[in-house]
This record gives structure tokens, sequence and C-alpha cells, in this order.
């Protein structure tokens, strides 16, 4: 494995797990009758930012080669 792809696979770990947990807290928050939705924006705005975040460190690395 390169270390491109090494890279690759921790930041696809580090942005899509903690959404799943985001998601899984939402729907937990939601069937105890609490307020679930701030957990359910919380979500999609990991994604957004963190993604960009990966984006940005994928391309430098891909700059680098």
């Amino acid at each position: 494995m390169t270390r491109e792809t090494a890279v690759a696979r921790v930041l696809l770990v580090l942005v899509f797990a903690p959404a799943g947990g985001l998601f899984g807290e939402a729907v937990a928050e939601a069937a105890q009758g609490r307020e679930w939705w701030p957990w359910l924006v919380a979500a999609p705005v990991w994604l957004v930012v963190s993604g960009a975040i990966s984006m940005a460190v994928s391309s430098r690395f891909d700059e680098h080669r």
C-alpha cells in the first residue's frame, strides 16, 4: 500500500465514521422523545466540512508526487 492510499483510507474513516455516529445519535434521541434535529443537522455539516478538509489534504499529497 502506498502512502497516498494509506492517507486516503484514514481520511475516509475520519469523515464517515463520526457522521454515522451523529446520525445514530439522532435516531437514539428521537426514540427517547427528545430533540433529535440538532444531531441530524450536525451530521451533514460534519460531512461537508471534514470532506472539504480531506479533499484539501488529498490534493496536497497529489501536488507533492
